[in-house]
């Protein structure tokens, strides 16, 4: 990159970009245009591409996004890593970054707790995970990035990945104010030298990992903190700083016996109803519900409890075609067999939201291991 001073020189085909970006690419609220100084390089590459894809930016509701998709589509391979190196040779000001106005931090905290299992304590990303630091973001983007993924204009296409898992992840927020507060405590948080927005190491390249070696760094990172659980064969480590009711890891110790459960679904809530129908299987809770109901008399003809379960998977159908997962519908039925007073043992947990199920209307499947006592 040939540089001017200190300030790298525009290449002449992305001149275009600091007439929205800024010519220090510093963001222009007037318009709509985030920061782009100092993002990490697989982050920018990641983005341009989904604008490109069509991922970002094709949706009726995403203004600004439908701006930005004709400028990378016109990009070509060369020229989109040209854009990827400008961006990563200017380095942000974070003297400058707009801070929100409203929100309560402290309750921003305890909502960040879940996102820092992606993003990091500090909001400094992650590249394995394809999580893009918060740290140094501007207030106003992520409200509308959040409202974006909330109201699933961004994160819809099955294709993007790293988008549907952020569109789940969402749903915690149940409000604007929720949007708000955590916006204000993502405003405190400070990157420090080596990482976040500011770092001079965070535009360096991360190679893009595959499926299996991203969840392997996961599961490493997930054995970091470690608290004895209730029975001598198994140890269960909590999510930390977090109260979220599973586990970060479970830990099987030697002469365990596994018990592999195959997949629950519900009960018909009405069978009267007309088959199939919405009426006949009920929402998300009723349906997660029957399955714990169902599962419960399951394990306990085989000698076993909810307490006995280490891992469970969750496989949840959108309630409407094209819709997202009711993910609070489930956890509402699920708070009331996990993490509570009579039952605090918590099983490593994924939830998966899937095409269908094995009949029309069927929203809920439920698959669990267990360790014998």
């Amino acid at each position: 990159m040939v540089m001017a001073g200190e300030l790298p020189v525009v290449p002449a085909d992305l001149i275009s970009c600091t007439t929205c970006h800024g010519s220090q690419l510093q963001g222009n609220r007037s318009v709509n245009a985030p920061r782009l100084a100092g993002l990490p390089a697989w982050y920018v590459r990641q983005q341009l591409q989904a604008f490109r894809a069509g991922w970002r930016g094709a949706d009726p509701g995403d203004d600004t996004g439908a701006a930005m998709r004709p400028q990378a589509a016109a990009l070509d391979d060369a020229a989109l890593e040209r854009a990827v190196a400008f961006v990563g040779a200017m380095k942000a000001d974070p003297v400058s970054t707009q801070r929100p106005r409203a929100g309560d931090a402290e309750r921003g905290a305890q909502i960040y707790r879940s996102c820092a299992a992606c993003h990091g304590q500090g909001g400094e990303g992650n590249a394995v995970l394809l999580a893009p630091p918060l740290a140094g973001l501007d207030g106003w983007y992520l409200q509308g990035q959040l409202q974006h993924f909330r109201d699933g204009v961004r994160g819809a296409v099955p294709a993007d990945l790293a988008g549907t898992r952020m569109r789940v992840s969402s749903t915690l927020l149940e409000d604007e104010q929720a949007i708000q507060d955590v916006i204000a405590y993502i405003a405190t948080l400070e990157p420090a030298l080596g990482t976040g927005i500011y770092s001079s190491t965070s535009n360096e390249d991360s190679p893009m990992l595959n499926k299996h070696s991203t969840l392997a760094a996961a599961s490493a990172v997930a054995l970091g903190l470690a608290t004895a659980g209730a029975q001598a064969e198994v140890r269960r480590h909590k999510l930390p700083d977090s109260d979220f009711p599973i586990a970060q890891a479970v830990e099987i110790l030697p002469g365990t016996t596994l018990v592999y459960h195959s997949g629950m679904t519900p009960a018909p809530a009405n069978p009267d109803a007309e088959r199939y129908s919405a009426e006949f299987w009920g929402d998300t809770e009723a349906q997660t519900l029957s399955v714990f109901k169902r599962l419960e008399a399951s394990l306990t003809a085989k000698g076993l409890t909810f307490g006995d379960v280490v891992k469970m998977q969750i496989y949840l159908v959108a309630p409407e075609p094209g819709g997202a997962m009711d993910f609070q519908g489930m956890m509402r039925a699920y708070r009331l067999y996990f993490g509570t007073e009579s039952q605090p043992n918590l099983p490593a947990r994924s939830a998966f939201q899937v095409a269908g199920l094995a009949a029309p209307g069927m929203l809920v499947e439920i698959e669990v291991v267990l360790a014998r006592p």
